[in-house]
């Protein structure tokens, strides 16, 4: 490159001193221009060449760089999904760790099941060709309960047709012999008075599953008969098979739960439905009112009038699900009707506007309010809330109660993503600190759903732990009552509808018969 330099400072200068040194008047001036400029030229060609080979170096340079840019890219993205195919093979690994605890704390389970239907049954095979279809676990467990129940069913279902053939067998035989006339068995000896197909068939299905036991008592409700039987037994998985075998008798779908529980030590109790006819309804009764109370009235049960109380610690926020024709709209109505009574003031929000016509009337304080507007009564309670916060215990008793009804809720929460986190958000804080504050709400549902992504507008877990009182009417499925009530959730699958309800909240455990509201008590 040097070298490249000097032969083109020498020529430039060597034709620069021609040209200045040239004199006209000589005869070698024109050679010497001559010289010159081909000096210069070459200078310039050389000149040339050289910027040329610079711009390729440069060329080299920046083709070089960008070479390195892109392997460094590259390396970086291998990098990066070598780290995400090591993140993915440790999750699997750790849910292949989890699926084998998970099939080690199981193994009881299918120990029993193999002993049940044999190392050769059908369950067995179902149950095997079901993990190596990949099913998952806990639909593996799943569908193997179901199907041992079935087989259960059927077995029992078997059993009692063979017994009810022994007995006429032994009825056939005690008619032609008058010796054996003097036995008495213990499942007779009711009187024929106080007999039912209901106790008879209880009493059968325990006969079959050989429990000893007898009926006590028997209740009856509005809308149920409760009957009381004394069970004594060392084998505890016998309860379940009675209470399948009981199914059975009294003709329960497998949709429908037939409700059993504890009543007494040694005690079970049974709680059948009624037929439509025979069931009772009571309308809406007269009340002596108190200014200031914050009592709703619900209906009749075993042990008399149910009234549940907003100021209380148990029942401040109340959350109810039924399904149409339940009777949920019924409540509503009767509820306002309670708080209007008491002087507290109340807002509807969702649901049927209609049903509150006749409010309007009697009760001009009343605001109903479609879905929509929601939203905006919901950030009026949470201010109140705020502005009551600051108050003394004198100042709050003087306070009117606000009552805030938001029926059909999944109608009411926001599409947009950060509305719905503020509705979320402030109904959330009102039921929360309402409870002390004389503020509160009363949510209603169809079905119970939590909130996910495939339902962004179902039921937030921080709303449902802030309503502690808990009003079930019947629902479809059993998922609703589980969701919704604390204990015996399969239970509002047995709930006859019209009324039929369970409401549940601390100690409060109670099944009752709705009053009916069609028209506002003179």
């Amino acid at each position: 490159m040097l070298f490249c330099w000097m032969k083109i400072t020498t020529s430039g200068l060597a034709g620069l001193v021609l040209a200045l040194s040239a004199n006209p008047k000589n005869q070698l001036f024109i050679p010497a221009n001559i010289s010159a400029i081909a000096l210069a030229s070459y200078a310039g060609i050389e000149l040339r060449k050289l910027e040329k080979c610079y711009e390729d170096k440069e060329r080299m340079e920046d083709m070089l760089a960008a070479l390195k840019d892109t392997q460094a890219t590259e390396q970086l993205q291998f990098l990066s999904s070598s780290a995400e195919r090591k993140r993915q093979y440790e999750e699997a690994d750790k849910q292949t760790e989890r699926q084998l605890q998970l099939l080690q704390q199981t193994a009881p389970l299918f120990n029993e099941v193999l002993t049940v239907t044999g190392h050769n049954g059908a369950v067995n095979r179902m149950a095997l060709g079901m993990i190596q279809n990949g099913e998952s676990l806990g639909n593996v467990l799943l569908a193997t309960s179901e199907a041992e129940m079935q087989l259960e069913q059927a077995k029992l279902q078997a059993e009692i047709h063979q017994r009810q053939l022994a007995l006429q067998a032994q009825q056939q035989i005690k008619s032609a012999s008058p010796e054996v006339v003097n036995v008495t068995p213990v499942i007779t000896a009711t009187s024929e008075k106080t007999s039912s197909p209901k106790k008879e068939g209880l009493i059968k299905a325990a006969t079959v599953v050989g429990l000893e036991t007898q009926c006590l008592r028997v209740d009856r409700a509005p809308s149920y008969e409760r009957l009381i039987f004394s069970v004594k037994t060392e084998d505890f998985n016998s309860i379940p098979k009675f209470k399948a075998a009981s199914k059975l008798a009294l003709g329960v779908g497998d949709k429908e739960d037939l409700p059993f529980y504890i009543y007494a030590p040694e005690q079970i109790a049974v709680e059948v439905p009624l037929k439509p006819e025979d069931r009772k309804f009571y309308d809406f009764p007269v009340h002596q009112w108190k200014y200031g109370d914050r009592l709703i009235v619900l209906g009749q049960s075993l042990d008399g009038e149910v009234i549940i109380d907003l100021a209380s610690e148990d029942t401040p926020q109340l959350l109810v699900v039924g399904t149409t024709g339940s009777g949920k709209s019924n409540f509503f109505r009767s509820a306002a009707y309670c708080l209007l009574m008491q002087g507290a003031r109340v807002d509807v929000c969702g649901g049927k506007v209609s049903d509150y016509e006749d409010f309007a009337d009697r009760f001009p304080s009343i605001t109903m309010n479609d879905m929509g507007k929601t939203f905006e009564f919901v950030g009026e309670y949470f201010q109140e809330c705020d502005r009551r916060n600051s108050m003394t215990k004198a100042e709050l008793t003087q306070q009117q109660p606000w009552v805030l009804f938001i029926d059909e809720y999944k109608g009411t929460v926001p599409l947009d993503e950060q509305r719905r986190k503020t509705y979320d958000q402030q109904l959330c804080e009102v039921g929360r600190r309402g409870r002390g504050l004389k503020i509160h709400v009363v949510v209603g549902l169809q079905r119970a759903a939590k909130r996910g992504k495939e339902d962004p507008q179902g039921l937030p877990p921080d709303l449902r732990d802030n309503l502690p009182c808990r009003i079930a009417f019947r629902c479809v499925d059993a998922i609703s009552g589980r969701m919704i009530l604390m204990r015996r959730g399969e239970a509002v699958t047995s709930l006859q509808g019209r009324g039929d309800g369970i409401v549940q909240s601390g100690l409060l455990d109670k099944r009752f018969q709705a009053y009916r509201f069609e028209e506002i008590p003179v």
